[in-house]
């Protein structure tokens, strides 16, 4: 099944139905159907074959979400394109992805060239989007996929390195929209709000896909504010959105936010990032709605655990059962590649339904994927554990451990104790290098009031095991994250990373 044909079932529905609006503009099922086609129209009028690249960078609009189904109706493969990368990146994305098609907007004019047709949205460079869209034909027969056929590319943020273009296969989409759609038991009466961007993994497939499955309202912002957010929850009625740890954190420290009523909100998924356990019982406090964590990868389109609405049992510190209905996991050992007993840590490996088949140009696929026993798995490069009960708890990072001595070092265990310290805001662990002691722990702490060295230790010391008690502590006003709101170890390591033996 084609995903695109998604839109149109719903608008043989319910046509009036409000489908997807931003500040500018707002369609109901039949005209963003009716729009999509257009968009396959115009694509096709273009030269653009089956499987050919089309790639959009746009701020989360209605036209993005045009643009991407109209480019699947045609059987043409949408590629997000991160619009906050260098001109730099988004050449290579454009050349990895070999994108023949580019739609965009005045402020990316500079790569708009770089492909052999360009489609802005403002007129800027080659053809007016909305122009041609006005001039299409409304009418399409959607092109036949199989479930194993690309649907879209979506690019990883290339914070440790370049961006994997990650295929996600119209299998995929769907089987990871039903996943959440039935785990979140989304409806066509519940109303979404995407803030998180489009071009990632969370704002595309946690809950702009699953909302259109769903038959459900969705409102895009083309940009994150507290004020923004709190506004569109009170005006729209909106009950189900994502948002990142970083998100929820300014949200709720947002004073003016109190002078909304978001008693509409029932359901925030956060993910993106790990969110400090303390900080659920604030947030479900504040929000009066039901927060939950979950875990996934731009290469399990992300759908692989979560915490679901109507779990009995809530574990701080959990990412929630696997979702064993699309995915299977298997935990090895670092060392030597065997399976792990319950409770043991090892690497997270996935298969099933949501899992990639691979990346554009076969990008690093020998050290992602893995063959055990037969069988073809996803190598996470995450480290945790299944509880007794089968509760998976993510302990960090395959690339963030580090040894200190003999004894290895999970930065996110060490930031959950930090946390717990009233008045740290922000925490992060990295290993410093000192050319005599090799490995130092270090700890990037944010405050809101007077926290002394000492206390620190004092609490990390009664917490943790004594290798893990953070050696050095930095004071600063910002932890650098990047644009999915994950902790920048890069940036942190080149502020913090080397010691001075002198």
């Amino acid at each position: 099944m084609n995903f695109g044909n998604v839109v149109d079932n719903v608008a043989r529905n319910t046509p009036d139905a409000r489908a997807v609006g931003d500040p500018e503009r707002q369609v109901t099922y039949a005209e963003l159907s009716a729009a999509s086609n257009a968009a396959a129209n115009v694509f096709a009028a273009r030269g653009v074959k089956s499987d050919d690249r089309v790639a959009i960078c746009l701020q989360n609009r209605v036209t993005f979400l045009t643009a991407y189904l109209g480019a699947m109706k045609h059987g043409a493969v949408p590629v997000p394109v991160n619009t906050r990368f260098t001109d730099e990146q988004i050449y290579y994305v454009l050349d990895t992805s070999d994108s023949s098609v580019i739609v965009t907007d005045q402020a990316f004019e500079s790569v708009a060239t770089h492909v052999e047709t360009a489609l802005t949205v403002d007129g800027s460079v080659g053809a007016n989007f909305h122009t041609l869209l006005e001039d299409a034909s409304d009418t399409y027969t959607v092109h036949p996929r199989r479930s194993d056929e690309t649907a879209a590319v979506v690019y990883s943020s290339g914070t440790t390195g370049r961006p994997k273009g990650v295929r996600h296969t119209h299998g995929n989409v769907i089987a990871n929209a039903r996943g959440i759609r039935t785990y979140h038991r989304l409806t066509r009466d519940d109303v979404g709000l995407t803030v998180s961007k489009c071009f990632h993994v969370t704002g595309l497939n946690v809950t702009t896909t699953p909302l259109l499955l769903a038959e459900a309202e969705n409102w895009f912002l083309p940009n994150w504010n507290p004020v923004s957010v709190a506004e569109t929850i009170e005006n729209r009625d909106v009950t189900y959105t994502f948002l990142t740890p970083n998100m929820m954190r300014a949200l709720l420290a947002d004073e003016d936010v109190d002078d909304y009523d978001l008693s509409s909100l029932q359901r925030v998924v956060v993910g993106g990032a790990p969110m400090p356990t303390e900080q659920f019982e604030d947030a479900e406090a504040a929000l009066d709605a039901t927060v939950l964590e979950g875990y996934g990868m731009t290469e399990t389109t992300p759908l692989a655990a979560f915490n679901r609405p109507d779990t009995a049992v809530r574990k701080p510190g959990s990412v929630g059962p696997p979702a064993r209905e699309v995915v299977d996991l298997r935990i090895e050992d670092i060392e030597t590649g065997q399976p792990v007993d319950r409770g043991e840590r090892g690497e997270l490996l996935w298969r099933g339904d949501t899992v990639t088949p691979g990346f554009e140009r076969r990008q690093r696929e020998t050290e992602s994927f893995v063959e055990r026993d037969g069988t073809r798995w996803l190598r996470s490069g995450d480290i945790g554990y299944l509880d007794e009960d089968g509760h998976l708890f993510v302990v960090g990072r395959r690339g963030d451990m580090f040894t200190v001595g003999c004894a290895n070092v999970f930065p996110r265990e060490i930031e959950e104790v930090l946390y717990e310290i009233d008045g740290v805001t922000g925490a992060a662990i990295i290993d410093a290098l000192d050319d005599r002691q090799g490995a130092v722990i270090t700890a990037i702490v944010t405050r809101d009031r007077d926290i002394t060295e000492a206390r620190i230790r004092e609490v990390c010391a009664a917490q943790l095991r004594e290798h893990e008690v953070p050696e050095r502590i930095e004071f600063v006003d910002n932890i650098p994250r990047t644009a999915t709101g994950k902790i920048d170890r890069i940036a942190l390591g080149d502020l913090f990373g080397t010691l001075s033996s002198a």
